[in-house]
């Protein structure tokens, strides 16, 4: 992690968010139960085919909503955020 932050907190390379105009909805699920991805409008067939099958491949490693969420005993995991004063 320090590789990646600096001693404030802030990424050293953040990285770079596409825009909404450059990424497409992607339906790896069926009409009736969809499953939208985004995926970069920029891709090759080839590349987007590639991506759609392995997504679909895993699609059941994916939370498609609050109740494919796992619940996990917080005695066990615990995660803080340390949030600085000021």
């Amino acid at each position: 992690m320090e590789e990646l932050f600096d001693k404030d907190d802030i990424a050293k390379k953040p990285t770079m968010v596409p825009t909404k105009k450059g990424v497409e909805d992607v339906n790896i699920g069926t009409t009736k139960n969809p499953k939208l991805v985004k995926l970069l409008k920029s891709l090759s067939p080839e590349t987007k085919g590639k991506y759609m099958s392995l997504m679909k491949e895993f699609v059941d490693a994916f939370a498609w909503d609050y109740s494919n969420l796992k619940v996990y005993d917080n005695s066990i995991i615990h995660h803080i955020i340390p949030i600085k004063l000021n």
